[in-house]
């Protein structure tokens, strides 16, 4: 009698770790279903203007810039979120988060249309903004499918077999030639392609032309593990889609603390397709993200290396050096720094902020752009 329960026992726990991984056993990866949902944004306050001894009259010049003017109170969720933005708005805006009765988070600084994204979810928010009033509507994604603890360590453990699962298809592949051209994880891979949880375009793509790569970074908190960085990519492709009402994800590119090169907008990656990454400039442009926040901290090693074999095999695609300069002509845009017509002369490789109202790709990322620069021309000459 007693083999018979322990038989038993050992068959139902094998059935249920079956049953945990089953979506896992392929070389597909396992995406969880996705969801937004949103309300109206709650009044923001206005805070007392600090003491300052400019000028009298003296204001603001961008939104975004200066002390803090308007605060909203906590602002708790319909559900539990992964990610979290103004829906629709380009200009900076500043946003923390927390479990219910929890700590909250550090600030952080999101522009250009941008949500953010919280690892490991979260149940409450709140905003700031410098110069300007908010108003609108909060928009949410939740890609984890977790809205207890038992989720959050379901979802864990089915990323996790999903992973091995692929690592291990890799290591029976055939080796393959070093080739300039970046081994990108596919829209499917990331779960783009599904009709309800996925994000497909609205339409089919623009075309445009790659006079220089524009280098972003997501604000996503850079302690993401290894199976939650798909999930980053399609939490921002429907925010971009469904809350910006963008025809796809902004970028043509991510890449992620571990080095990997996910394909953004759909129509190619070989394509100039026309992209949301920075206003203005989209047709002339190709953009790539760091999956992190990166105003102080510089990026990895790997995501470095990912950066310039993007930047690199891109430009060479479309006939230019690293090194070189080019010419854009501003199309406008409330977020632009430049006014319609004006042509500038930049870099082949520029930080977002050269042409857009924002910080991104923060101070530690664009500090490292004289190397990537450097780091992508010996790629081409090579």
């Amino acid at each position: 009698m007693g083999r018979r329960v322990l038989r038993s026992a050992a068959l139902g726990i094998a059935a249920l770790s079956l049953w945990v991984v089953a979506p896992a056993l392929s070389t597909t990866a396992y995406v969880p279903a996705a969801v937004d949902f949103s309300q109206p944004l709650p009044a923001a306050k206005a805070l007392p203007a600090p003491a300052s001894k400019s000028a009298p009259g003296k204001h603001v010049a961008h939104p975004g810039e200066g002390p803090v003017s308007h605060r909203t109170g906590a602002v708790d969720a319909p559900q539990r979120f992964d990610a979290v933005g103004l829906a629709g708005e380009l200009r900076p805006v500043e946003i923390r988060t927390r479990d219910h009765g929890g700590e909250w988070s550090r600030w952080f600084a999101i522009a250009a249309g941008d949500p953010l994204f919280v690892v490991g979810g979260a149940d409450e928010a709140q905003l700031r903004t410098r110069g300007w009033v908010p108003s609108g509507t909060l928009h949410y994604v939740n890609v984890s499918g977790t809205t207890t603890a038992a989720q959050t360590a379901l979802t864990s453990i089915r990323g996790a077999v999903s992973s091995a699962v692929i690592s291990a298809g890799n290591l029976l592949a055939p080796a393959a030639k070093a080739a300039a051209r970046p081994d990108f994880i596919s829209r499917g891979a990331w779960g783009a392609n599904d009709e309800q949880d996925g994000c497909i375009p609205r339409k089919r793509p623009d075309y445009g032309v790659v006079k220089a790569v524009v280098i972003h970074h997501t604000v996503t908190s850079n302690s993401y593990t290894h199976s939650q960085a798909k999930g980053i990519v399609l939490a921002i492709c429907r925010f971009h889609r469904n809350a910006n009402k963008w025809n796809d994800i902004g970028y043509q590119a991510l890449t992620d603390r571990f080095g990997r090169t996910y394909e953004g907008r759909k129509g190619g990656v070989e394509e100039p397709v026309v992209g949301a990454q920075a206003q203005g400039y989209n047709a002339q442009t190709a953009g790539i993200a760091a999956i992190g926040t990166h105003s102080s901290q510089r990026v990895s090693k790997k995501t470095f290396n990912a950066l310039a074999k993007y930047t690199a095999w891109k430009l060479e695609r479309h006939g230019h050096d690293a090194l070189a300069s080019t010419t854009l002509t501003s199309k406008g845009g409330e977020v632009n720094r430049y006014p319609r017509g004006k042509k500038i002369r930049v870099p082949r490789v520029i930080p977002h902020r050269k042409l857009d109202i924002t910080a991104c790709p923060g101070d530690g990322l664009a500090g490292q752009l004289p190397g990537l620069r450097r780091a992508a021309q010996r790629r081409i000459d090579n």
